[in-house]
Parts: C-alpha cells; structure tokens; sequence
C-alpha cells in the first residue's frame, strides 16, 4: 500500500526539512528530548529519529508535537504539516531508483527542492540532454557493467528526460548555471545524429539555463577533475546548500558549510576560466558546421 500520494517535490529532501523545524520548534520552546518523550509516553529515540528526518512521520505525531510546542495555529503550522504529506509521498522517480547506481533518490530530490543549481562536468548534465544522448549514455555507462535490460535502460531514460520539467517550472523554474568542458563536446556520444542534435540542443536553452564552456587551454584546477553540483534550495530557511561530488562508485554529498563555500569559490574560479555566453555558443556553432 502506497503511504501517500505521487509527488513532484523531493520527500526525501522535505523528511529532513520537517525534522529541521521539529528539532528548531522543541529548541525555541526551551525543551530536551527526554521532556518531550515523557510528555507524549514515547521514547526519545522516536522524536530523534523524527528530527534527523530517519524516519517518516505520522500526521497525528506532528500534531501532538506541535501542541507540546505551543503552535496551534498559524502559517508555519500549516507548512509543517503540508510537509508530512509530501514527505510521505512516493516520488515520480521511486520505481527506477534500484536500476540506477547512484543515489537517485536523495539527487533528484535535491534537484526538485532547488531554486538554482551550479554545475561543473566534464560530459553535457542529465538537466540539458536530449533523449537520444541519454540513451546512448547510459546505454554505455550501465549496460555492460551492471547488466540492465533495454527496459531497464527506457526506464532510467525516462527519468532523465522528466527530471528536466523543473527547468519549466510555472512557479519559480530552477535557475541553472553549467561550467561544461569543451571536452564534452568533442567527446562523440552515440552516432553523429545524437551528438548534432544534442549540439543543437544546447543553442535552444531555456532564458534560466547559462551554459559556459570551459576550453580545453583552460587551466588545470583542484576541483576541476570531477564532476560535481552545488544546490541553493528554495527553503532556504530549512533546507542546507549541499554539494554533490560525482564518483564512479557513489556519489559523495557535503554539506558542511566551510566545505560549501570551496565548492562555490572553485565554481566562481572555473567560471572565470570560462567563454562567456556569446562565445561558448559560437562554439557550439563551429561543431555543428
């Protein structure tokens, strides 16, 4: 049985953003975890796990913690409890995550959760693909190594191509901001028809998407050999920036945030070291000719 409704938010995100403003309500009402647990008759260990977002909450537990806190009415009630809907809901993604061998469910989350999103990758990002290119992708990345069937492969191509829908969001489209190495484009993914498409693909961006090309005569940088992501959520109130530094194995989330501000200090620096708009489309221009 389904434990809530199909969603295009991120629960996974929004679990750890409700146990935030659990944690922060107890905090501001002046109470330790054992307090609360002997007022309702739980363990302390349930509130904890509803706090670091490790387990799904119940509406009537919220409700209850809430009246504990002194919060009966007003605007941040009513989110915190939208919040345990959408924090129960089964992702649109949910059926494909075991086919992928990242964490696709905590990435696309934080993508769905995003108000703007800075990229830097050595191959065209899943947000900018064509169907084509990411079939041919994934078909290469995931087929030989970890065996998936052609349906399997539809399945995650699928994913990939609906993942783009935040970029045409009606309410605040995700603002998307790509360093993208000239590499990319010389490296031929698929036929030629894929790779010209995909080229044209990208002369055809959406007014929120920035693509710069970082040249080949570019610098050698520290974070400059790997992939990675930094995303600014739209509850920034809740929610933390996190980066996600991309590895052949599983990806590896930061969100300490010393740690954040390198990420976003290199992707300043490899901007810099970047064409500006006018010139990296000129490019794609050259490779299409």
């Amino acid at each position: 049985m389904s434990t809530g409704s199909t969603g295009a938010f991120g629960p996974v995100v929004v679990r750890r953003r409700l146990g935030a403003a659990l944690r922060r309500l107890r905090e501001e009402a002046g109470l330790r975890l054992d307090q609360v647990a002997a007022e309702l008759e739980w363990s302390a260990s349930k509130i904890s796990r509803l706090e670091t977002g490790h387990s799904i909450a119940k509406t009537w537990d919220v409700r209850n913690l809430l009246t504990v806190y002194g919060m009966e009415s007003g605007d941040l009630r009513a989110d915190i409890l939208r919040w345990v809907e959408e924090a129960r809901a089964v992702a649109w993604w949910q059926p494909f995550s075991d086919a992928d061998p990242g964490d696709l469910d905590y990435f696309i989350s934080l993508e769905a959760e995003a108000s703007s999103i800075h990229h830097f990758c050595s191959v065209i990002p899943g947000l900018l693909q064509t169907e084509g290119y990411a079939r041919a992708i994934l078909t290469d990345m995931l087929t030989e190594r970890h065996g998936l069937s052609d349906s399997a492969i539809d399945g995650l191509v699928n994913v990939r191509v609906k993942r783009q829908e935040v970029l045409a969001r009606e309410d605040d489209p995700l603002a998307l901001r790509v360093v993208l190495d000239e590499g990319a484009l010389l490296h031929r993914i698929g036929d030629d028809g894929v790779m010209t498409a995909q080229l044209r693909h990208l002369l055809a961006l959406r007014h929120n998407v920035d693509l710069r090309i970082r040249p080949l005569s570019a610098p050698v940088r520290r974070y400059g050999l790997s992939p990675w992501t930094i995303f600014f959520p739209r509850q920034a109130s809740y929610d933390p920036v996190i980066v996600c530094v991309e590895a052949a194995g599983r990806d590896h989330y930061v969100e300490e945030s010393g740690q954040v501000d390198e990420f976003r200090s290199a992707f300043a620096g490899l901007l810099s070291d970047s064409l500006d708009n006018e010139r990296s489309v000129e490019l794609i221009r050259q490779l299409i000719r």
